[in-house]
């Protein structure tokens, strides 16, 4: 269930309920019917005596959240409540008690590992007679992992050193010198709306000697400067090249591995898309209904294009965590707390900022890292 967890999925357990409730022997065993998609249906029934017992409870529910003239909020008297709501409330609300009580036994004892909210149909509720209800939930799909250790493997033969020419560094140079001319030319006010700064001729550039680099930030001469850029050129190449071969790794796994996914985790994945491009075009200065006018689509029409990225990521990330798992990867204590505290730091202004989501975040993309680098080292 930890893939879950860390993604901000829920059990249907601990969503549904507030703690764990006791085994019900009275309950008769339900009917357990797998369906496509990883999703089951779970048929099953509560003894007549047993769902009348909740009645009492539930006139109560009513009452403390009734408002009845005459009477102060939470203290409407049973008889003034089956009056003023009628039966079929005072049975719906036994129902949703008794359900309540009854599912977590029904998960843990048919060992189903339930995720998000069920849906829940009664199809038999009356009193003095057994509640028979159904309920259609989503669970944590099966994965038949491929061979991740020979694809990690396959894919390191094929990753190429990153290395910086020396033309690269005089591409650079010229770019920085022109940027410079281009920039001094806004400063002073010279009109060169036509001008293309990448074909500014030699003699108009600013000289590449020991003084313009000074300007660019605390580095001894150009020979310094050099070194550094080429540094810095490096860390790129290698950061492009580690990005690529994560995703010919993650893509290899994902195409050898077999999931039935669950509708619910796709939805996850297209909300979890929908929140990011909603902040990245407000600090755009733009809204998301500007937006879409822009681009003549709605936000249906989005969902819908990044339907397969968000199946593919829904894939990736139960993959990675079931390799955690089998693997024993996941980040210490220290770790996460180190992590945690940074972010928190970082972002100390945001007021509604949960420390506990952040937590959540920082465990699963540490998690996903020691996965990255366990699959990277294998040999």
């Amino acid at each position: 269930m930890s893939a879950f967890i860390h993604q901000g999925y829920h059990s249907t357990a601990s969503c549904f309920l507030p703690h764990i409730w006791y085994s019900d022997s009275t309950m008769s065993k339900p009917t357990i019917t797998k369906l496509e998609k990883s999703k089951v249906e779970i048929k099953a029934t509560i003894p007549a005596e047993k769902f009348d017992s909740y009645r009492t409870k539930a006139l109560e529910n009513i009452g403390k959240n009734a408002k009845v003239d005459g009477f102060r909020p939470g203290h409407v008297p049973a008889n003034v409540v089956e009056k003023q709501f009628g039966e079929g409330s005072i049975l719906d609300e036994m129902a949703q008690l008794a359900i309540m009580e009854a599912y977590p036994t029904i998960l843990t004892e048919n060992k189903i590992d339930a995720i998000g909210r069920p849906e829940i149909s009664l199809t038999k509720v009356a009193l003095g007679n057994d509640l028979e209800f159904t309920i259609t939930t989503a669970v944590l799909p099966t994965i038949e992992l491929a061979d991740y250790k020979k694809i990690a493997k396959d894919v390191a033969k094929t990753a190429a050193d990153a290395t910086v020419e020396e033309s690269e560094i005089d591409a650079a140079l010229l770019e920085l010198r022109q940027m410079r001319a281009h920039s001094e030319m806004h400063e002073a006010g010279i009109e060169h709306h036509e001008h293309d700064h990448t074909k500014m001729e030699e003699k108009n550039l600013p000289e590449l000697n020991d003084e313009f680099v000074k300007t660019m930030g605390k580095f001894e001469g150009v020979e310094d400067f050099k070194t550094k850029l080429r540094e810095n050129l490096l860390k790129e190449k290698q950061a492009k090249e580690l990005e690529k071969r994560r995703i010919a790794l993650i893509d290899g796994i994902v195409d050898g591995s077999t999931i039935d996914l669950p509708d619910m985790l796709v939805d996850f994945e297209i909300d979890k898309m929908m929140q990011q491009f909603v902040h990245d075009i407000s600090m755009m200065g733009m809204t998301m209904e500007d937006y879409l006018k822009r681009i003549e689509k709605t936000e249906e029409d989005l969902k819908k294009d990044w339907y397969d990225n968000a199946v593919k990521r829904a894939k990736m990330q139960l993959i990675l965590d079931e390799i955690s798992t089998k693997e024993k990867l996941l980040p210490s204590d220290q770790e996460v707390q180190a992590e945690t505290e940074k972010i928190l730091e970082m972002y100390k202004d945001q007021k509604d900022l949960s420390e506990d989501r952040v937590r959540t975040y920082v465990t699963q993309i540490l998690t996903n890292a020691k996965v990255f680098e366990y699959l990277e080292g294998t040999k």
